[in-house]
Protein backbone atom coordinates (compact mmCIF):
# COMPACT_ATOMS: atom_id res chain seq x y z
CA UNK A 1 0.00 0.00 0.00
CA UNK A 2 1.55 3.12 -1.03
CA UNK A 3 2.38 5.88 1.55
CA UNK A 4 -0.37 8.95 1.22
CA UNK A 5 1.38 10.51 4.52
CA UNK A 6 1.78 14.64 3.18
CA UNK A 7 4.67 15.94 4.64
CA UNK A 8 5.01 19.49 4.89
CA UNK A 9 8.12 21.39 5.49
CA UNK A 10 8.63 23.51 8.96
CA UNK A 11 9.67 26.53 6.91
CA UNK A 12 6.45 26.27 4.42
CA UNK A 13 3.81 25.76 7.96
CA UNK A 14 5.27 28.42 9.54
CA UNK A 15 4.85 31.07 6.32
CA UNK A 16 1.38 29.90 5.85
CA UNK A 17 0.57 30.85 9.57
CA UNK A 18 2.50 33.93 9.58
CA UNK A 19 1.34 35.87 5.95
CA UNK A 20 -2.33 35.21 6.97
CA UNK A 21 -2.09 36.94 10.58
CA UNK A 22 0.36 39.58 8.91
CA UNK A 23 -2.39 40.80 6.35
CA UNK A 24 -5.01 40.68 9.32
CA UNK A 25 -2.67 42.71 11.23
CA UNK A 26 -2.34 44.90 8.14
CA UNK A 27 -6.24 45.52 7.49
CA UNK A 28 -6.72 46.44 11.62
CA UNK A 29 -3.50 48.81 11.53
CA UNK A 30 -4.68 50.86 9.00
CA UNK A 31 -7.46 52.27 11.65
CA UNK A 32 -5.33 51.81 15.00
CA UNK A 33 -7.33 53.80 17.25
CA UNK A 34 -10.74 51.68 16.79
CA UNK A 35 -11.73 50.13 19.59
CA UNK A 36 -12.10 46.87 17.71
CA UNK A 37 -8.61 47.12 16.22
CA UNK A 38 -7.09 47.87 19.55
CA UNK A 39 -8.91 44.66 21.03
CA UNK A 40 -7.75 42.35 17.34
CA UNK A 41 -4.14 44.29 18.01
CA UNK A 42 -4.18 43.38 21.74
CA UNK A 43 -5.13 39.83 21.31
CA UNK A 44 -2.48 38.74 18.50
CA UNK A 45 0.13 40.05 20.69
CA UNK A 46 -0.82 38.81 23.57
CA UNK A 47 -1.16 35.14 21.98
CA UNK A 48 2.08 35.56 20.21
CA UNK A 49 3.35 36.42 23.59
CA UNK A 50 2.45 33.17 25.28
CA UNK A 51 5.35 31.20 25.00
CA UNK A 52 7.64 34.23 26.23
CA UNK A 53 5.61 34.55 29.00
CA UNK A 54 5.61 31.18 30.57
CA UNK A 55 9.10 31.40 30.66
CA UNK A 56 9.72 34.86 31.47
CA UNK A 57 6.48 36.38 33.32
CA UNK A 58 8.52 36.92 36.59
CA UNK A 59 11.20 38.77 35.47
CA UNK A 60 9.06 40.63 33.52
CA UNK A 61 6.95 41.13 36.98
CA UNK A 62 9.95 42.46 38.74
CA UNK A 63 11.06 44.60 35.93
CA UNK A 64 8.05 46.34 35.69
CA UNK A 65 6.70 46.58 39.26
CA UNK A 66 7.91 50.06 39.59
CA UNK A 67 8.57 51.31 36.04
CA UNK A 68 6.60 54.68 35.28
CA UNK A 69 4.94 53.62 32.46
CA UNK A 70 1.22 54.34 31.59
CA UNK A 71 0.10 52.69 28.19
CA UNK A 72 -2.30 54.91 26.54
CA UNK A 73 -4.37 51.74 25.27
CA UNK A 74 -4.45 50.46 28.74
CA UNK A 75 -8.07 51.78 30.00
CA UNK A 76 -7.76 54.02 32.17
CA UNK A 77 -3.96 54.95 31.31
CA UNK A 78 -3.49 52.20 34.27
CA UNK A 79 0.22 51.82 35.29
CA UNK A 80 2.00 48.88 33.45
CA UNK A 81 2.53 46.64 37.02
CA UNK A 82 -1.38 45.63 36.66
CA UNK A 83 -2.01 43.94 33.91
CA UNK A 84 1.52 42.04 33.97
CA UNK A 85 0.54 40.98 37.59
CA UNK A 86 -2.55 39.85 36.45
CA UNK A 87 -1.00 37.78 33.37
CA UNK A 88 2.14 36.68 35.75
CA UNK A 89 -0.25 34.67 37.69
CA UNK A 90 -2.26 33.05 35.72
CA UNK A 91 0.77 32.09 33.70
CA UNK A 92 2.13 30.78 37.35
CA UNK A 93 -1.10 28.58 37.65
CA UNK A 94 -0.37 27.20 34.34
CA UNK A 95 2.35 26.47 34.74
CA UNK A 96 1.71 24.92 38.09
CA UNK A 97 -1.20 22.84 35.85
CA UNK A 98 1.46 21.49 33.47
CA UNK A 99 4.24 21.33 35.89
CA UNK A 100 4.17 19.74 38.85
CA UNK A 101 7.29 20.92 40.74
CA UNK A 102 6.34 25.02 39.83
CA UNK A 103 5.18 25.15 43.31
CA UNK A 104 4.45 28.65 44.94
CA UNK A 105 6.25 29.19 47.60
CA UNK A 106 3.90 29.68 50.61
CA UNK A 107 3.95 32.15 53.78
CA UNK A 108 1.00 31.39 55.90
CA UNK A 109 0.50 34.46 57.78
CA UNK A 110 1.52 36.90 54.79
CA UNK A 111 -1.14 35.25 52.54
CA UNK A 112 -3.52 34.68 55.16
CA UNK A 113 -3.61 38.67 55.94
CA UNK A 114 -3.58 39.72 52.20
CA UNK A 115 -6.47 37.77 51.35
CA UNK A 116 -7.89 38.58 54.69
CA UNK A 117 -7.87 42.10 53.38
CA UNK A 118 -9.09 41.58 50.07
CA UNK A 119 -12.18 40.02 51.50
CA UNK A 120 -12.93 43.07 53.68
CA UNK A 121 -12.29 45.27 50.32
CA UNK A 122 -14.82 42.77 48.49
CA UNK A 123 -17.67 42.86 50.63
CA UNK A 124 -17.01 47.17 51.83
CA UNK A 125 -17.28 47.09 47.35
CA UNK A 126 -19.98 44.90 47.43
CA UNK A 127 -22.13 46.61 50.43
CA UNK A 128 -21.52 50.21 49.12
CA UNK A 129 -22.58 50.52 45.44
CA UNK A 130 -20.14 47.95 43.81
CA UNK A 131 -17.07 48.87 41.92
CA UNK A 132 -17.69 51.13 39.18
CA UNK A 133 -14.84 51.81 36.53
CA UNK A 134 -15.40 55.37 34.89
CA UNK A 135 -13.26 54.23 31.89
CA UNK A 136 -15.32 50.96 31.30
CA UNK A 137 -18.57 52.79 31.23
CA UNK A 138 -19.90 52.69 34.53
CA UNK A 139 -22.31 55.56 36.06
CA UNK A 140 -19.87 55.35 39.46
CA UNK A 141 -16.35 56.08 39.92
CA UNK A 142 -14.07 54.91 42.22
CA UNK A 143 -13.37 51.68 41.03
CA UNK A 144 -9.71 52.27 40.32
CA UNK A 145 -8.81 52.30 43.86
CA UNK A 146 -10.21 48.99 44.53
CA UNK A 147 -8.41 47.73 41.43
CA UNK A 148 -5.32 49.49 42.80
CA UNK A 149 -5.22 47.25 46.15
CA UNK A 150 -6.59 43.86 44.55
CA UNK A 151 -3.89 43.95 42.44
CA UNK A 152 -1.42 44.55 44.89
CA UNK A 153 -2.52 41.53 46.65
CA UNK A 154 -2.56 39.98 43.23
CA UNK A 155 0.74 40.54 42.58
CA UNK A 156 2.21 39.28 45.90
CA UNK A 157 1.33 35.64 44.81
CA UNK A 158 2.47 36.26 41.38
CA UNK A 159 6.04 37.37 43.14
CA UNK A 160 6.11 34.26 45.14
CA UNK A 161 5.29 31.68 42.55
CA UNK A 162 9.15 31.21 41.54
CA UNK A 163 12.10 30.72 43.97
CA UNK A 164 14.62 33.45 42.55
CA UNK A 165 18.45 31.81 42.94
CA UNK A 166 20.54 33.58 45.19
CA UNK A 167 23.49 33.92 42.97
CA UNK A 168 21.10 35.92 40.57
CA UNK A 169 19.68 38.33 43.58
CA UNK A 170 21.51 40.96 42.39
CA UNK A 171 19.62 41.31 38.85
CA UNK A 172 17.11 41.06 40.59
CA UNK A 173 17.28 43.97 42.82
CA UNK A 174 18.80 45.86 39.88
CA UNK A 175 15.63 45.51 37.96
CA UNK A 176 13.11 46.02 40.82
CA UNK A 177 14.82 49.32 41.54
CA UNK A 178 16.52 50.57 38.82
CA UNK A 179 13.30 50.36 36.69
CA UNK A 180 12.16 53.53 38.66
CA UNK A 181 14.73 56.01 36.45
CA UNK A 182 11.72 55.32 34.15
CA UNK A 183 10.22 58.25 35.95
CA UNK A 184 12.21 61.11 34.66
CA UNK A 185 11.62 60.32 31.50
CA UNK A 186 8.63 62.59 31.06
CA UNK A 187 10.51 65.74 32.25
CA UNK A 188 13.21 64.94 29.90
CA UNK A 189 10.47 64.32 26.56
CA UNK A 190 9.26 67.87 27.68
CA UNK A 191 12.84 69.02 27.37
CA UNK A 192 13.46 67.50 24.43
CA UNK A 193 9.78 69.61 22.53
CA UNK A 194 6.86 68.71 20.78
CA UNK A 195 8.90 66.61 18.38
CA UNK A 196 9.10 64.08 21.39
CA UNK A 197 5.49 64.36 22.75
CA UNK A 198 3.81 61.60 20.91
CA UNK A 199 6.02 59.13 23.86
CA UNK A 200 3.54 60.48 26.41
CA UNK A 201 1.13 57.99 25.05
CA UNK A 202 3.41 55.37 26.71
CA UNK A 203 4.64 57.36 29.87
CA UNK A 204 2.53 59.91 32.19
CA UNK A 205 2.25 63.05 31.20
CA UNK A 206 1.24 64.11 34.52
CA UNK A 207 5.36 64.14 35.52
CA UNK A 208 6.41 66.84 34.05
CA UNK A 209 2.82 69.25 34.42
CA UNK A 210 4.73 70.97 37.25
CA UNK A 211 7.28 71.84 34.88
CA UNK A 212 5.07 73.11 32.07
CA UNK A 213 3.67 75.11 34.61
CA UNK A 214 7.16 76.90 35.44
CA UNK A 215 7.84 77.87 31.74
CA UNK A 216 4.44 79.70 31.72
CA UNK A 217 4.58 81.01 35.07
CA UNK A 218 3.99 84.65 35.19
CA UNK A 219 5.81 85.25 38.75
CA UNK A 220 8.23 83.69 40.78
CA UNK A 221 7.28 80.54 41.83
CA UNK A 222 8.28 76.98 43.60
CA UNK A 223 7.69 74.39 40.66
CA UNK A 224 8.81 70.57 41.85
CA UNK A 225 10.02 67.93 39.53
CA UNK A 226 8.37 65.00 40.24
CA UNK A 227 10.83 62.30 38.18
CA UNK A 228 13.92 63.59 40.44
CA UNK A 229 12.20 61.93 43.20
CA UNK A 230 12.37 58.46 40.66
CA UNK A 231 16.00 59.13 40.31
CA UNK A 232 16.60 59.57 43.45
CA UNK A 233 15.01 56.61 45.09
CA UNK A 234 16.23 54.28 42.82
CA UNK A 235 19.26 55.33 42.90
CA UNK A 236 19.88 55.29 46.72
CA UNK A 237 17.71 52.07 46.98
CA UNK A 238 19.50 50.38 44.49
CA UNK A 239 23.21 51.23 45.72
CA UNK A 240 22.61 50.42 49.50
CA UNK A 241 20.38 47.27 48.88
CA UNK A 242 23.35 45.49 46.49
CA UNK A 243 26.37 46.89 48.76
CA UNK A 244 25.04 48.12 51.71
CA UNK A 245 26.55 51.28 53.89
CA UNK A 246 29.51 49.59 54.30
CA UNK A 247 30.43 48.88 50.32
CA UNK A 248 28.92 52.09 49.85
CA UNK A 249 31.59 53.97 51.99
CA UNK A 250 34.49 51.53 50.38
CA UNK A 251 36.32 54.32 48.38
CA UNK A 252 38.64 52.07 46.60
CA UNK A 253 35.05 51.92 44.21
CA UNK A 254 33.99 55.44 44.68
CA UNK A 255 31.72 55.38 41.94
CA UNK A 256 28.94 53.56 44.44
CA UNK A 257 29.43 56.51 46.94
CA UNK A 258 28.79 59.08 43.72
CA UNK A 259 25.43 57.22 43.21
CA UNK A 260 24.62 57.57 46.58
CA UNK A 261 25.49 61.09 46.72
CA UNK A 262 23.74 61.77 43.53
CA UNK A 263 20.50 59.67 45.09
CA UNK A 264 20.07 62.03 47.97
CA UNK A 265 20.97 65.08 45.71
CA UNK A 266 17.89 64.25 43.50
CA UNK A 267 15.87 63.95 46.82
CA UNK A 268 16.54 67.46 47.97
CA UNK A 269 16.46 69.21 44.91
CA UNK A 270 12.79 67.12 43.80
CA UNK A 271 11.10 69.62 46.48
CA UNK A 272 9.20 66.67 48.25
CA UNK A 273 9.83 66.54 52.19
CA UNK A 274 8.58 63.60 52.28
CA UNK A 275 11.20 61.88 49.34
CA UNK A 276 14.08 63.08 51.30
CA UNK A 277 12.78 62.16 54.78
CA UNK A 278 13.30 58.37 53.02
CA UNK A 279 16.58 59.02 52.37
CA UNK A 280 17.52 59.98 55.85
CA UNK A 281 15.37 57.41 57.56
CA UNK A 282 16.50 54.42 55.60
CA UNK A 283 19.81 55.35 55.80
CA UNK A 284 19.61 55.71 59.20
CA UNK A 285 17.61 52.74 60.13
CA UNK A 286 20.17 50.56 57.85
CA UNK A 287 23.08 51.85 59.77
CA UNK A 288 21.53 50.11 62.66
CA UNK A 289 20.90 47.15 61.68
CA UNK A 290 24.28 46.42 60.05
CA UNK A 291 25.75 47.27 63.33
CA UNK A 292 27.47 50.45 62.22
CA UNK A 293 26.82 51.88 65.28
CA UNK A 294 29.32 50.00 67.27
CA UNK A 295 31.95 50.80 65.03
CA UNK A 296 34.42 53.67 64.50
CA UNK A 297 31.81 54.80 61.74
CA UNK A 298 29.33 56.39 63.81
CA UNK A 299 31.58 59.27 65.77
CA UNK A 300 32.63 60.10 61.93
CA UNK A 301 29.26 60.18 60.48
CA UNK A 302 28.13 62.15 63.68
CA UNK A 303 30.62 64.39 63.42
CA UNK A 304 30.47 64.99 59.95
CA UNK A 305 26.80 65.52 59.80
CA UNK A 306 27.48 68.28 62.77
CA UNK A 307 30.14 69.94 60.14
CA UNK A 308 27.36 69.59 57.44
CA UNK A 309 24.49 71.11 59.25
CA UNK A 310 26.95 73.75 60.90
CA UNK A 311 27.22 74.89 56.93
CA UNK A 312 24.08 74.21 55.11
CA UNK A 313 22.02 75.37 57.60
CA UNK A 314 22.63 79.21 58.16
CA UNK A 315 23.34 79.12 54.90
CA UNK A 316 20.56 77.25 53.48
CA UNK A 317 18.58 80.43 52.51
CA UNK A 318 20.96 80.81 49.52
CA UNK A 319 19.71 76.98 47.72
CA UNK A 320 17.12 77.37 45.36
CA UNK A 321 13.79 77.61 46.80
CA UNK A 322 12.95 73.97 46.10
CA UNK A 323 15.72 72.75 47.96
CA UNK A 324 14.74 75.35 50.63
CA UNK A 325 11.12 73.61 50.50
CA UNK A 326 12.53 69.99 50.76
CA UNK A 327 14.42 70.80 54.61
CA UNK A 328 12.14 73.05 55.37
CA UNK A 329 11.57 70.59 58.13
CA UNK A 330 15.17 71.02 59.62
CA UNK A 331 16.00 74.22 61.87
CA UNK A 332 17.94 76.40 59.16
CA UNK A 333 17.20 79.08 57.91
CA UNK A 334 14.46 79.48 54.89
CA UNK A 335 13.57 81.97 52.72
CA UNK A 336 9.74 83.31 53.50
CA UNK A 337 8.35 81.97 50.09
CA UNK A 338 9.91 78.57 50.44
CA UNK A 339 8.86 78.41 54.40
CA UNK A 340 5.28 79.63 53.25
CA UNK A 341 4.48 77.10 50.72
CA UNK A 342 5.79 74.31 53.02
CA UNK A 343 3.51 75.81 55.87
CA UNK A 344 1.29 76.26 53.61
CA UNK A 345 0.78 72.73 52.45
CA UNK A 346 1.18 71.66 56.13
CA UNK A 347 -1.71 73.30 56.64
CA UNK A 348 -3.93 72.19 54.01
CA UNK A 349 -3.31 68.77 55.32
CA UNK A 350 -4.23 69.24 58.78
CA UNK A 351 -7.47 70.45 57.71
CA UNK A 352 -8.24 67.81 55.60
CA UNK A 353 -7.56 65.58 58.99
CA UNK A 354 -9.73 68.06 60.89
CA UNK A 355 -12.12 67.36 58.48
CA UNK A 356 -11.97 63.64 58.05
CA UNK A 357 -11.42 62.29 61.52
CA UNK A 358 -15.22 63.12 62.77
CA UNK A 359 -16.28 60.36 59.75
CA UNK A 360 -14.85 57.55 61.55
CA UNK A 361 -17.34 56.59 64.17
CA UNK A 362 -19.78 56.82 60.99
CA UNK A 363 -17.32 53.91 58.92
CA UNK A 364 -16.32 51.84 62.01
CA UNK A 365 -17.77 48.74 61.18
CA UNK A 366 -18.91 49.36 57.36
CA UNK A 367 -16.35 51.16 55.61
CA UNK A 368 -17.45 54.45 53.53
CA UNK A 369 -15.59 52.49 50.53
CA UNK A 370 -14.45 54.34 47.52
CA UNK A 371 -17.90 54.02 45.22
CA UNK A 372 -18.87 58.04 44.55
CA UNK A 373 -21.55 59.22 42.71
CA UNK A 374 -20.64 61.38 39.62
CA UNK A 375 -22.99 64.11 40.44
CA UNK A 376 -21.54 64.55 44.27
CA UNK A 377 -17.83 64.69 43.20
CA UNK A 378 -19.17 67.65 41.10
CA UNK A 379 -21.05 69.31 43.33
CA UNK A 380 -18.20 69.15 45.77
CA UNK A 381 -15.94 70.49 43.34
CA UNK A 382 -18.02 73.25 42.39
CA UNK A 383 -18.68 74.27 46.08
CA UNK A 384 -14.97 74.25 46.65
CA UNK A 385 -14.50 76.48 43.57
CA UNK A 386 -16.70 78.97 45.25
CA UNK A 387 -15.17 78.59 48.62
CA UNK A 388 -17.60 77.70 50.80
CA UNK A 389 -15.95 73.82 52.08
CA UNK A 390 -12.38 73.71 49.71
CA UNK A 391 -12.22 70.29 51.59
CA UNK A 392 -15.89 68.84 50.59
CA UNK A 393 -14.52 67.73 47.48
CA UNK A 394 -11.76 65.43 49.41
CA UNK A 395 -13.95 64.22 51.54
CA UNK A 396 -15.80 62.78 48.46
CA UNK A 397 -13.13 61.23 46.58
CA UNK A 398 -11.44 59.79 49.69
CA UNK A 399 -8.00 61.15 48.60
CA UNK A 400 -6.70 61.86 52.96
CA UNK A 401 -3.62 62.34 52.32
CA UNK A 402 -2.54 59.99 55.54
CA UNK A 403 -2.44 56.61 55.93
CA UNK A 404 -4.37 55.51 58.47
CA UNK A 405 -7.22 57.36 57.92
CA UNK A 406 -7.07 56.24 53.87
CA UNK A 407 -7.65 52.23 55.96
CA UNK A 408 -10.01 52.96 58.43
CA UNK A 409 -12.60 55.01 57.02
CA UNK A 410 -12.75 53.86 53.34
CA UNK A 411 -12.77 49.67 55.48
CA UNK A 412 -13.37 50.46 59.16
CA UNK A 413 -12.19 48.11 61.81
CA UNK A 414 -11.94 45.18 59.83
CA UNK A 415 -9.60 46.48 56.87
CA UNK A 416 -7.21 47.94 59.54
CA UNK A 417 -7.37 44.52 61.72
CA UNK A 418 -6.05 42.98 57.84
CA UNK A 419 -4.22 45.70 57.25
CA UNK A 420 -1.98 45.85 60.64
CA UNK A 421 -2.28 42.13 60.32
CA UNK A 422 -0.04 42.49 57.06
CA UNK A 423 2.26 44.57 58.35
CA UNK A 424 2.88 42.83 61.53
CA UNK A 425 3.40 39.67 59.19
CA UNK A 426 5.60 41.02 56.79
CA UNK A 427 7.78 42.51 59.19
CA UNK A 428 8.03 39.55 61.44
CA UNK A 429 9.30 38.08 57.80
CA UNK A 430 11.37 40.58 57.20
CA UNK A 431 13.26 40.04 60.61
CA UNK A 432 13.50 36.50 60.08
CA UNK A 433 15.50 36.82 57.20
CA UNK A 434 17.50 39.55 58.58
CA UNK A 435 18.51 37.14 61.53
CA UNK A 436 18.26 33.92 59.98
CA UNK A 437 18.32 34.09 56.10
CA UNK A 438 20.71 33.06 53.51
CA UNK A 439 24.51 34.38 54.20
CA UNK A 440 24.81 35.42 50.45
CA UNK A 441 21.63 37.45 50.81
CA UNK A 442 22.76 39.35 53.88
CA UNK A 443 22.91 42.68 52.41
CA UNK A 444 19.67 42.73 50.47
CA UNK A 445 17.80 41.37 53.45
CA UNK A 446 18.97 44.07 56.05
CA UNK A 447 17.68 46.86 53.09
CA UNK A 448 15.06 44.84 52.98
CA UNK A 449 13.88 45.38 56.87
CA UNK A 450 15.24 49.03 56.88
CA UNK A 451 13.08 50.25 54.27
CA UNK A 452 9.88 48.23 55.07
CA UNK A 453 10.09 49.75 58.78
CA UNK A 454 10.94 53.35 56.85
CA UNK A 455 8.08 53.24 54.85
CA UNK A 456 5.72 52.36 57.71
CA UNK A 457 6.50 55.43 60.07
CA UNK A 458 6.21 57.47 56.96
CA UNK A 459 2.66 55.79 56.07
CA UNK A 460 1.46 56.44 59.34
CA UNK A 461 2.78 59.19 60.66
CA UNK A 462 3.92 61.54 57.81
CA UNK A 463 1.98 60.57 54.65
CA UNK A 464 0.40 57.78 52.87
CA UNK A 465 -2.89 56.19 51.07
CA UNK A 466 -3.56 52.66 50.91
CA UNK A 467 -4.70 52.29 47.40
CA UNK A 468 -1.46 53.94 45.66
CA UNK A 469 1.08 52.39 48.63
CA UNK A 470 -0.45 48.70 49.18
CA UNK A 471 1.54 48.29 46.02
CA UNK A 472 4.97 48.67 47.33
CA UNK A 473 4.34 47.19 50.33
CA UNK A 474 3.68 44.01 48.70
CA UNK A 475 6.24 44.30 46.07
CA UNK A 476 9.08 44.81 48.33
CA UNK A 477 7.29 41.67 50.47
CA UNK A 478 6.55 39.32 47.40
CA UNK A 479 10.15 40.27 46.42
CA UNK A 480 11.93 39.18 49.56
CA UNK A 481 9.53 36.30 49.31
CA UNK A 482 10.72 34.92 45.98
CA UNK A 483 14.40 36.10 47.22
CA UNK A 484 14.19 33.33 50.54
CA UNK A 485 11.92 31.14 49.95
CA UNK A 486 9.75 30.03 53.39
CA UNK A 487 10.96 30.21 56.51
CA UNK A 488 12.80 26.92 57.53
CA UNK A 489 11.20 25.17 60.94
CA UNK A 490 14.00 25.65 62.90
CA UNK A 491 14.67 29.86 62.14
CA UNK A 492 10.78 30.36 62.97
CA UNK A 493 11.56 28.03 66.70
CA UNK A 494 14.71 30.60 67.18
CA UNK A 495 12.62 33.31 66.44
CA UNK A 496 9.75 32.69 68.82
CA UNK A 497 12.64 31.57 71.50
CA UNK A 498 14.50 35.33 71.09
CA UNK A 499 10.64 36.90 71.19
CA UNK A 500 10.39 35.80 74.66
CA UNK A 501 9.65 37.91 77.87
CA UNK A 502 13.05 38.45 80.32
CA UNK A 503 11.30 36.69 82.96
CA UNK A 504 10.69 33.43 80.70
CA UNK A 505 14.27 33.59 79.29
CA UNK A 506 15.88 33.92 82.79
CA UNK A 507 13.70 30.61 83.63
Amino acid sequence: MANTTIKIPRAHLIMALCLPLAVLLGYFLAEPMESGSMAIIVLVMFVLAVPLMMKWHHPILVLCWNACINPVVLPGQAQIWLPVAAASLLFALLNRAVNPEARFIYVPSIASSLLFVAAVVLITAWATGGIGIRSFGSARYGGRNYALILMAVVGFFAFSSVRIPPEKAGIYVAMFFLAQLTGIIPNIIYILGPAFYPLFSIFPVGGAVDQARADFAVGPGIFRINGLVYLGSALFCYVLARYGIRGTLDFSKPQRFLYLAIGAACCAASGFRSSFLYFIMTFCALFYFEGLHKTRLLPLCFGLTLLGAAILLPNAHRLPWVVQRTISFLPARIDPIARESANASSEWRINIWKQAIPEIPNHLFIGKGYSMDPNDLYLSDQSARQGSNPYEVISVNGDYHNGPLSVIIPFGIFGTIGFIWFLIAAGRFLYQNYRYGDVRLRRINTFFLAFFLTKVVIFLAVFGSLYSDLYSFTGIIGLSVSLNGRPEPAAEAELAESEQSPLEAFT
